[in-house]
């Protein structure tokens, strides 16, 4: 595969010496499926050339005897004096890293510090799964609460155990975590994260008293915010703006039509895969979605189209069952939702389209708003979006304008009442 990267016959024989040789090739093709392009991986493989022939220096016979310090040893022996290598520890970032993938070296055995509550959290992450029947993603913010509120515990109390807590503690606790500069909704969040934690402490027996009692109420009135969205055709013009001749475009354009017309989540669009859109029925099954239940969506031609031409005409061949990838290397997809929110901003921007949010669900709570104002009731729209409880769903009733200007009082403009 190196002959991908290196036509020259001299070239291709230099990088095939020293100990390293053999792997250099398998180096290579990881490069090239990664999408790297060709000036990138020309100078990590020149740079792992020159690092195995440093190593047969110093009397390496092996790719097993390679390791960090003889690494280090390279960067700073053998390259320092010959000029400016500013992309040579990030080669050999990535010569290090697959060769322990392929095991040919050893992973360095980091010895971190025992986390105390590490065992106490696993059983509490157990608890929310197998008692209460949480999703991940609800779980990871339980979990997230827990070890704030334990963090601060231990940092506050070196020497006491978990169970000489107390309501002033919890008072303290509460009280720091106000004094931040955030929202409502974050401190309720702070509060409900607390409560739920201290109750699973005293049904495993750890407290012996109700503290949760001791978290303070936030008053936060429920449905008392419109919900961030940009108008109908603002969304169209939005999506109609995509130039779809390049793959990127058309990725993006497949994505918020995804977004904006079936009102999918982030995490559902980047878990998105294959398997999952029948073709022939038109429709898209999203297995144990948030409300832990397979979630069915109908693939309206607009969707198909856009997500075939992306799947058949711009997405790289990525072995990955994901729909979308990223187009940049590491080619892949998208581990969190920055990914996705980038791609909007980015599109946003190009547009010239003033958001109230970059996010996705600015786009759902476009969908939900589009649908309000046009007659689609509450319950249909709670079975779109996917909502467990109708009353997640009854927020858009708030701008529901048509219905809302029917029952409208007449404005008094003075004169006889």
């Amino acid at each position: 595969m190196l002959e991908y990267y290196f036509k020259r016959r001299s070239r291709l024989l230099q990088l095939r010496r020293g100990p390293l040789s053999e792997h250099l090739d398998g180096l290579a093709r990881e490069l090239h499926l990664k999408g790297y392009r060709l000036v990138c991986g020309q100078q990590i493989l020149s740079i792992a050339g020159r690092f195995s022939i440093f190593a047969r220096t110093q009397s390496i016979t092996s790719a097993s005897q390679v390791d960090d310090v003889l690494a280090e040893r390279f960067l700073k022996e053998e390259l320092a004096f010959e000029g400016d290598f500013k992309y040579a520890p990030n080669a050999l970032l990535h010569l290090m890293d697959y060769l322990r993938r392929n095991r040919v070296i050893d992973t360095p055995s980091i010895d971190k510090p025992q986390d105390p509550d590490e065992e106490l959290l696993t059983r509490y992450d157990a608890h929310l799964l197998r008692v209460r029947g949480l999703a991940d993603s609800t779980r990871e913010g339980y979990l997230r609460g827990a070890r704030a509120f334990l963090r601060w515990y231990r940092l506050r109390y070196l020497h006491r155990s978990l169970g000489e807590l107390s309501g002033s503690d919890v008072l303290d606790y509460v009280t720091e975590a106000f004094g931040q500069p955030n929202s409502i909704v974050w401190k309720k969040s702070v509060c409900s994260l607390t409560r739920i934690f201290l109750r699973y402490l005293r049904w495993e027996g750890i407290i012996s008293l109700d503290l949760d009692r001791n978290v303070p109420s936030i008053p936060h009135w429920r449905l008392a915010k419109i919900p961030r969205h940009l108008p109908w055709e603002q969304v169209r013009a939005l999506v109609d703006s995509i130039d779809t001749n390049l793959p990127e475009g058309k990725r993006d354009k497949a994505i918020l039509l995804l977004l904006a017309t079936l009102g999918l989540r982030n995490k559902e669009v980047r878990s998105l895969q294959l398997e999952h859109i029948a073709w022939k029925s038109s429709e898209i099954r999203l297995p144990r979605t948030k409300s832990l239940r397979e979630r069915v969506l109908p693939l309206t031609s607009e969707v198909g189209e856009a997500v075939a031409d992306y799947i058949l005409n711009g997405r790289p061949k990525v072995d990955r069952p994901e729909v979308f990838v990223s187009h940049i290397a590491p080619r892949g997809p998208y581990v969190n939702a920055g990914g996705i929110v980038q791609i909007i901003k980015k599109r946003l921007i190009q547009a010239g389209i003033e958001a109230p949010s970059t996010g996705a669900h600015m786009l759902r709570h476009s969908l939900a708003t589009h649908m309000i104002n046009v007659g689609v009731s509450v319950y249909k729209i709670a079975d779109l979006l996917g909502h467990a409880s109708i009353d997640t769903t009854a927020i858009y009733t708030k701008v529901d304008v048509n219905h809302l200007a029917s029952v409208a009082l007449p404005f008094w403009e003075g004169g006889t009442r």
